[in-house]
């Protein structure tokens, strides 16, 4: 399994994480309202599931607030990824 690293980013005082995939970064908002920039992220990260397994970790885990919160937000996507890994396995989708 493939580990991918993430960092979080402050740019212009908004927070995001930042996922360096192979070919591109994704970018998940942290303090921005964005359903469409969260959507697109997703929607790379399923395109990523069907190169193969992976998990996000965050390079760097610090005392602030923004560290903490996403440090447990891809906690909770990597299971998540993991299940949808594992649905598109069962209908041979990967």
């Amino acid at each position: 399994m493939e580990t991918l690293k993430a960092t979080v980013e402050n740019l212009d005082d908004k927070y995001f994480i930042k996922i360096a995939a192979e070919d591109e970064e994704i970018s998940i908002p942290m303090s921005d309202d964005s359903p469409n920039e969260v959507k697109s992220a997703f929607n790379k990260l399923i395109k990523r599931i069907k190169v193969g397994e992976f998990y996000i970790k965050l390079e760097q885990v610090g005392e602030d607030l923004f560290s903490t919160v996403a440090n447990e937000y891809l906690t909770q996507l990597n299971r998540e990824i993991q299940e949808v890994h594992g649905v598109m396995k069962q209908y041979s989708l990967v």
